[in-house]
């Protein structure tokens, strides 16, 4: 028995060890995949030293860079959110400190490209062999802005460049993470050109809402945040929501999704999905899950990229209309209110409605149903400084065009905080919007925003070359025109109220607006006027020229939403003759400004008719009727203050009134001749002519010696709103 069990026990033990090595065989590429932190530091990349390629802002630049902000509301963001399926593959940037080149480039710049369809499928060379023609390339990035040093860079910088330069395929010029010097050809640099994003715009990090927006709407976010040994080894589906270990310094990622049910092990809820640049060895192959409370906690930088619209060489694509002769006009949407954000105020924000020149704000305590008449606007915002600390109110908005108003809004509810140490601050200025034009051939840029109550005046800022913040001049209401902003960029603005002379707020978030050159397309034409009847067989729009523009491409549609056009012209005017205009009804225009960087969106619509009835007052010379009408009150002494551009062979100018009162329904009185004046003058004053509650409309027409009157001006609301009580 003992002889015979020894060759059992040499077969069993060979068995075994063949079993082992075949085992080995089959795990060892596991064991292979573990992540190790080492392959992608680079030697500056330690504790003491934090430089691992991500190099945060200063808040003082960050502030330069506009911030996308947006109240909270009653709009439902769905619970999660997961674009990863969408993205490019998980790269590896080695132990290159290039990872904002790989965050901005290759995921982000790549995604936009594919979701834009300017790209192909996704070929990186390290997926499958790929040709790299259809993902960017981080070496292009990284390699013109390091200085010849593997050291990281900043957002900033790196967006400017976008902006700038765009960036080259892979294909172009391939990356390798041991090569952080070598040069593009020109060639490359030409072809990189075409791959440029059109803007940039900040967000808010500690507020997970606002980064939860972007990617709801098929976005991606830029985030920078610190990095340590806790970050560096998470695995699979864990969510990192502590820090642990050693800090390593900065580190540039891209969210690609979040959760609300997310969990981590501490129970901390809610989640963003980030894809990084380490291999698919790294998290959950390649990506991983942060928390949204520690992401407020590192967090430092977080950014949105915008891709321009794709440009072609066909005409512009237009969105069509419903023309009907009711023309209705719909209150405002996508009203939001700050919901806690301020203790002695409450902002509301709202889109503009089509049409509207003014809008009423009503306002409601939440133990009633009657509202009250709070305050007019005419810009879609308002700040409610009548209200208590932990305080809680119902709004609703009702617009107001040139012929009717609307009926409410929806209901929107707003509070405040409890009451903090803030009192005797004016607050901060809020609305903040810019428009570019041209005066002549030169370009402006016309800032408006909302008034602050116990301001005495307002002083303006503008970001410099230096990415410093310098005062360009002061207002005393709620409107400035920059008369000299910087040509073939974005310039950005901020605004601060001041009492006798000295800053007594916050500075507004600051608003960014391009000014187009040749080498970026022009901004949507702000105002388009229309003929309204006024002639018998024809009818005309004006519009004021956009910076940048070299061409306009004009579209009508009819009732029965047939389109026409594009019309082209190189002017700012367009006189439609088509005989089918004749038939009575309305017809609505929309128009694009072009250039040869691409186009502009389309501007809003506006409508016109032809009254045959108008025969014999069609005849002689009719003339563009007065571009840029604007109107305010003076606090100081409650004069109304109206200015317009001149008109060249005017004769004089006739100013029309029309009053609106909250109790209006519907449709509203026709204008009233008021008064001429003459042409060497483009201006007009008068006390206002009403009583606190009440809004007035006011339009300019411009008329020839022999000629009839021009079609009415763009139209302005003037009014003066009661003291309001909390």
């Amino acid at each position: 028995m003992k002889q015979s069990a020894k060759p059992f026990l040499s077969v069993n033990l060979k068995f075994t060890v063949f079993s082992f090595f075949i085992s080995a065989l089959l795990w060892a590429p596991l064991f292979a995949q573990e992540f190790d932190p080492n392959s992608v530091r680079s030697s500056d990349c330690r504790p003491g030293k934090y430089q691992c390629g991500y190099l945060p802002a200063s808040k003082e630049i960050q502030d330069t860079i506009p911030l996308k902000r947006d109240f909270n509301s009653f709009d439902e963001i769905p619970s999660s959110v997961d674009l990863s399926s969408k993205m490019p593959p998980v790269g590896n940037q080695g132990q290159q400190s290039s990872c904002v080149a790989w965050a901005t480039g290759y995921a982000i710049k790549s995604y936009l490209a594919a979701d834009q369809g300017k790209s192909a499928n996704y070929d990186p060379p390290f997926k499958n062999g790929g040709q790299g023609k259809n993902v960017f390339s981080p070496a292009f990035i990284y390699n013109q802005q390091n200085g010849g040093k593997d050291e990281g860079l900043y957002y900033y910088k790196t967006m400017d460049f976008l902006v700038k330069s765009g960036v080259a395929p892979w294909s172009s010029m391939p990356y390798s993470e041991k090569d952080y010097r070598t040069q593009p050809k020109d060639a490359v640099k030409k072809e990189a050109l075409q791959y440029r994003i059109k803007s940039y715009t900040r967000l808010n990090f500690k507020k997970p809402d606002e980064i939860k927006r972007v990617l709801a709407q098929g976005n991606v976010v830029l985030i920078g945040m610190t990095i340590d040994d806790g970050f560096y080894n998470l695995k699979g589906s864990q969510v990192y929501d502590a820090n642990s270990g050693q800090d390593y310094g900065g580190h540039a990622m891209t969210i690609v999704g979040y959760d609300d049910n997310k969990t981590s092990k501490s129970g901390k809820k809610g989640a963003f999905k980030l894809q990084n640049s380490w291999g698919t060895s790294w998290g959950d192959k390649g990506f991983g899950w942060v928390s949204y409370a520690i992401l407020a906690k590192t967090g430092q930088e977080s950014y949105a990229l915008v891709d321009p619209p794709k440009t072609t060489t066909v005409d512009p694509a237009v969105t069509t209309t419903t023309v009907t002769p009711t023309l209705p006009l719909l209150p405002p949407a996508d009203i939001k209110a700050s919901r806690g954000e301020f203790d002695s105020k409450i902002v509301l924000t709202w889109s503009a409605s089509q049409g509207a020149v003014s809008y009423l704000i009503q306002r409601r305590a939440t133990n009633t149903s009657k509202y009250d008449n709070l305050a007019y606007a005419n810009l879609p915002t308002y700040t409610d400084s009548a209200v208590s600390p932990d305080s809680a109110y119902i709004y609703r908005v009702v617009s107001y065009s040139t012929t009717e108003s609307s009926f409410p809004s929806k209901d929107i509810e707003g509070y405040t905080s409890e009451s903090s140490t803030t009192s005797g601050q004016l607050g901060q200025v809020v609305g903040l919007q810019a428009q570019t034009f041209l005066s002549g051939n030169s370009p402006r840029v016309s800032l408006t925003w909302s008034e602050i109550d116990g301001a005495t005046a307002y002083s303006i800022a503008r970001i410099e070359n230096t990415k410093a913040w310098k005062i360009i001049g002061s207002s005393k209401s709620g409107s400035f025109t920059d008369a000299s902003p910087v040509v073939g960029k974005a310039n950005s603005y901020k605004v601060v109220a001041t009492r006798s002379g000295s800053n007594a707020g916050e500075w507004s978030d600051s608003v960014a607006v391009e000014v187009a050159n040749k080498e970026v397309a022009p901004d949507k034409i702000a105002s388009v006027t229309v003929s309204n009847g006024e002639f018998a067989d024809k009818i005309i729009l004006a519009w004021a020229p956009a910076p940048g523009a070299t061409i306009y491409y004009i579209y009508r549609f009819n009732n029965a939403r047939e389109q026409f056009g594009p019309f082209k012209t190189t002017g700012t005017s367009f006189e439609d003759t088509d005989a089918g205009l004749k038939d009575g009804g309305y017809h609505a225009y929309t128009i694009f400004a072009g250039n040869s960087a691409g186009y502009s969106k389309q501007s809003d619509y506006v409508y016109g008719y032809v009254n045959q009835g108008t025969t014999k007052r069609a005849a002689g010379v009719t003339l563009s009727p007065p571009q840029n009408l604007t109107g305010s009150v003076s606090s100081k002494d409650n004069k109304v203050n109206l200015k317009w551009n001149a008109v060249k062979d005017t004769y004089e100018y006739y100013v029309y009134r029309k009053k609106v009162t909250a109790d209006d329904k519907g449709k509203h009185a026709d204008f009233k001749f008021l008064t001429q004046v003459p042409a060497k003058s483009t201006q007009f004053s008068e006390n206002f002519p009403g009583e606190p509650g009440e809004l007035f409309l006011y339009s300019i027409r411009s008329k020839a010696e022999l000629g009839s009157e021009s079609a009415d001006s763009n139209v302005v609301s003037v009014f003066l709103n009661k003291a309001p009580s909390p």
